[in-house]
């Protein structure tokens, strides 16, 4: 099995690295044991990008387009800004669960003065396995050198399909808590999906969100904020840990066919259930598939419980608060274990006669299961959208931000456009589905061997519950949780020798 490499890639317009200094920073992030010597350095390289600054004019009260070109002038072989420390955070992380790391700075390429030859950005790309992007934030959006390399991506056929099924994660440093970081690592998501990449977002450790989310305004200030460096680490282990996965499935064959679990969740006149029947023949007949149309069932709204689940437990059992006899969530639970994949189907209307839709509710009930450990961890999810065109829900993206939520491997939306029950754009489905179907093994490959080898970090964590921390801690004294990831990994360790050679 080959080194697996991650590549971050900084998309900071005050970026102090480049060129050689790009490569020091490799080094030094590999040469670096503990955490602690980690802080050390990023809060040693902060102050430095703060004197380049002042070294540049600040000092002198210049103003700042004068300071920024003085700044080019430098070798950019020391400091680094804001989301440059959170990224190289976040690829220390990468290097430490045994992954090696790579680093590029797109202001080298993308300069003031047109864009430079992109030999060596194009090839960092086609050699990495993972790609993790940090940007500032600008409108709860991704930088313009980001966007600038997206569209790079999409008129370079080559780039383009070297990208395809790596694993993709993304960082945003704002000037507030709540700055945009998560739209824009939302918008970046989509797009690096919508152009072929698996995406994840943060860890477990850090309660399995978007990616990293870094709090700095003025510069270097990103070491202060231990929540966003946290979040950027758990980003970088996500990453890696799921390129780890995958590869350890390489050279493996699924001895059948991948478990594929639809959930119909939004529906009228049984549009959506007749779609997932009437899938492409040679999709339908390489996957086990198994369909619940929880559209039409009885779904309790969740009631926002502090303990949440009830108590730590195996996994087969349900561990919701809501036990009402008119609620159907308790038979289907059995139901949405152990498969290869999700695909969450939602059909949407102008008109909301005969339209049934359990998608809000049912999602918010899997927040039992999500608590429990992530029940639903590196499994594939491929929303699957079935709009009459005008309708504009914005489903696909509903449907990503939730389920990656789940600690999930998200693949790109599939969205069918329609028009008087007629899908306008069926060209390319069956290849769609055909990519999805290998995706499919490839991954489940990879986390039935992993799973059932080593599986030590999907505890959740309760960030701002306190009854729920306390509830887990008593778990805990019990064994309760140990317990239930013994019975997790024995379950695997069945599947994986009935269906991996």
């Amino acid at each position: 099995m080959s080194k697996k490499i991650i590549l971050g890639i900084s998309g900071s317009l005050r970026n102090a690295r480049r060129g050689l200094g790009g490569h020091d920073l490799v080094q030094d992030l590999k040469n670096i044991g503990s955490r602690e010597e980690l802080d050390n350095y990023l809060t040693q390289e902060a102050q430095t990008h703060l004197k380049n600054f002042e070294e540049a004019g600040r000092t002198d009260e210049l103003p700042f387009d004068e300071m920024y070109r003085n700044l080019k002038k430098a070798k950019g072989n020391k400091g680094l800004s804001n989301s440059e420390v959170a990224l190289a955070a976040a690829l220390w992380s990468v290097k430490e669960i045994g992954v090696d790391i790579d680093y590029l700075s797109l202001s080298e390429f993308y300069t003031e003065s047109g864009t430079k030859d992109l030999t060596v950005l194009k090839e960092k790309i086609k050699n990495a396995d993972g790609i993790l992007i940090s940007t500032p934030v600008y409108f709860g959006d991704r930088g313009s050198l980001v966007q600038t390399l997206i569209n790079e991506i999409k008129r370079d056929d080559e780039l383009h399909a070297s990208i395809k099924n790596k694993i993709f994660a993304g960082i945003a440093v704002g000037a507030k808590r709540n700055g945009g970081q998560e739209t824009a690592l939302i918008y970046q998501l989509m797009d690096m999906m919508n152009l072929g990449m698996l995406g994840v977002g943060n860890d477990s450790e850090t309660t399995s969100q978007y990616g990293g989310t870094g709090l700095a305004g003025d510069i270097g200030t990103m070491p202060k904020d231990t929540y966003g460096l946290n979040t950027a680490m758990g980003t970088g282990r996500r990453i890696a840990r799921t390129v780890k996965m995958i590869s350890m499935g390489e050279g493996k064959k699924l001895v059948n066919n991948p478990r594929v679990l639809f959930w119909i969740l939004q529906d009228s006149n049984d549009k959506a259930l007749k779609f997932v029947n009437n899938l492409p023949a040679d999709f339908i007949s390489e996957i086990d598939p198994e369909i619940i149309n929880v559209s039409n069932k009885y779904i309790m709204r969740c009631i926002a419980c502090d303990v949440c689940p009830t108590h730590i437990d195996l996994d087969e059992e349900y561990r919701c608060i809501i036990k009402s006899k008119k609620d159907d969530l308790e038979d289907i639970h059995k139901n949405l274990l152990d498969y290869d994949a999700i695909i969450p189907v939602v059909y949407s209307n102008k008109n909301a006669t005969d339209f049934h839709s359990n998608y809000q509710r049912f999602l918010e009930r899997t927040r039992y299961l999500r608590r429990g450990d992530y029940v639903f961890s590196d499994t594939v999810v491929a929303p699957l959208i079935l709009e009459e065109i005008g309708t504009n829900d914005n489903m696909h993206i509903r449907v990503t931000t939730s389920m990656i939520r789940h600690h999930t491997v998200m693949y790109a939306p599939i969205t069918i456009h329609t028009l008087n029950d007629v899908a306008l754009n069926p060209q390319g489905l069956s290849e769609n589905l055909k990519d999805l179907k290998n995706t499919i093994r490839d991954v489940s490959r990879g986390r039935l061997v992993s799973y059932s080898e080593e599986v030590n970090h999907l505890k959740y964590n309760p960030v701002g519950y306190v009854l729920s921390a306390v509830k887990d801690r008593e778990d805990e004294k019990l064994s309760a949780r140990e317990k239930m990831i013994e019975n997790r990994i024995d379950r695997v360790k069945k599947i994986r020798s009935e269906r991996i050679r």
